[in-house]
């Protein structure tokens, strides 16, 4: 067993070989996995896209100037009129043009409301994609911590198994165990084995996806961090995840942008007014040695209407959008509301399940020492201590897994709520 014992601090050593003092803690995991992921990068380029259509909108409220020009060589041939013969001509007009709206209808302010609305919400799918990766990263990091202490379990039990199958054969070899004896610390050996095989194929599982969120290898790494802090009631964090909650903001934003889109519908076939100033320069076009400069300043406007129903048409339409983002919304409340219920009722049964763990955990070691003492004393045969070995790492395994899950539950009710 002190052979045991010894494999079981390697495989430890092996698996954190620079110590905790030199371990990744969870905190810079989700700094890695945050500057690494590219749905995160997609996010943000979706939200600069969003600001750039946002300031598009604005500008259309802001004056405009063109210009415009045109130049060519052909023949030209009046026909005789005025007296004028056909000659080479070279025509050519420049024409510059300035515009600025004075009255759009509502059209310019209710573009940039929709375009508002539009970048508030690629702004909160953003926060969505960051919320989901500390999510995962946390999960992601619980279960690494968590298969590596499957792995050192299972590393030290098959150490122990090894030698008492040796320990078995020598006995049998001297007439002091039966072919029994052997085979049964055979097949526990092998039981053993292929815990360690799962736990192996657990733990490149859980590594590898820890590297493709963080964009890091899994090196050492700290134990769990308390879990972080939660709304103290059921109420406080109803309350706060309708405060703050990403998506019932976004569900929000979608009523906001389809209210503007309804408005945008209604000014569709009011008239439009501006200001405008043009200056033009034109040679040849008409007749040979053609010559015209002209300034005009004014304005411009345009309504049409009449168009066959099209305008009543897109009102609808727009009423029948902002209908169904309202109901969205009301769907959007009902959920959050449903999901944060869950999330407290799951951290509260994780949390009683730890305690459970940790109790168990404790009964399990304690039971392993007193099974160990009456293996040395000959009250209990070896194979006694190797199923109490099995029941410790069970009972080590559960406290785990139920640690995990309990920082994984309350790193999701706080998202829930809008805290990160």
């Amino acid at each position: 067993m002190k052979r045991a014992g010894f494999l079981m601090t390697a495989a430890l050593a092996a698996l954190c070989p620079s110590g905790v003092a030199h371990a990744q803690d969870l905190a810079a995991a989700i700094a890695h996995a945050r500057a690494h992921s590219p749905a995160l990068v997609a996010a943000e380029a979706d939200a600069e896209a969003a600001d750039a259509r946002l300031a598009q909108a604005r500008a259309a409220a802001g004056p405009t100037a063109r210009v415009e020009g045109s130049i060519g060589y052909g023949r030209l041939d009046p026909g005789g009129y005025f007296g004028l013969s056909a000659d080479d001509v070279t025509p050519s007009a420049v024409q510059l043009v300035g515009e600025y709206p004075l009255y759009a209808g509502g059209r310019i302010a209710s573009a940039i409301d929709q375009a508002a609305a539009g970048h508030r919400a690629a702004r909160l799918g953003t926060d969505m994609a960051r919320q989901n990766l500390t999510l995962a990263t946390v999960s992601s990091y619980a279960e690494v911590l968590t298969a590596r202490e499957m792995v050192a379990s299972y590393t030290g039990l098959v150490a122990a198994l090894d030698e008492i199958v040796r320990h078995a054969g020598l006995r049998y070899d001297v007439g002091d165990a039966t072919s029994s004896d052997v085979a049964q610390a055979k097949a526990r050996r092998a039981e053993g084995r292929a815990g360690l095989a799962q736990a192996q194929g657990r733990l490149a599982a859980a590594e590898a996806r820890f590297e493709r969120l963080t964009g890091k290898p899994a090196g050492p790494l700290a134990p769990l961090p308390p879990r972080p802090e939660v709304p103290a009631s059921l109420g406080g964090a109803i309350e706060a995840a309708i405060g703050a909650n990403v998506m019932l903001a976004r569900a929000d934003t979608g009523v906001e942008g389809a209210e503007a889109g309804v408005r945008a519908a209604k000014a569709s076939n009011r008239p439009t007014i501006g200001v405008f100033a043009e200056g033009a320069r034109v040679r040849d076009q008409f007749f040979p040695d053609y010559r015209a400069d002209s300034v005009t300043i004014g304005l411009r406007g345009r309504w049409t209407f009449f168009d066959s129903g099209a305008g009543s048409a897109r009102v609808r339409e727009a009423r029948a959008n902002l209908t169904a983002s309202e109901a969205r919304l009301r769907a959007a409340r009902d959920e959050v509301t449903q999901a944060v219920i869950e999330a407290w009722s799951g951290l509260d049964s994780v949390e009683r399940s730890l305690e459970a763990a940790r109790d168990g955990d404790a009964a399990a070691r304690e039971a392993l020492r007193g099974t160990r003492l009456e293996v040395r004393s000959g009250a209990r045969p070896p194979l006694a201590e190797l199923d109490a070995e099995r029941e410790a790492i069970a009972a080590t395994a559960r406290l785990a897994e139920a640690q995990a899950s309990t920082q994984v539950a309350a790193w999701r009710l706080r998202l829930l709520c809008g805290i990160e």
